[in-house]
């Protein structure tokens, strides 16, 4: 783990992994991000007016 060797080594990971359902790339994960900071953004500023 500290050499960084992933096939030698133990991987640390928590209960949490087991909610990881894909693995986008960084630019499908970039577009998801902003889709769904557009629509708060949108629903927030719709229902303060």
């Amino acid at each position: 783990m500290s050499s960084g060797g992933m096939e030698s080594g133990v991987g640390s990971c928590g209960m949490v992994a087991g909610l990881v359902h894909d693995i986008p790339t960084c630019k499908e994960l970039l577009d998801r991000i902003m889709a769904e900071a557009k629509q708060i953004i949108e629903n927030r500023l719709t229902a303060m007016l």
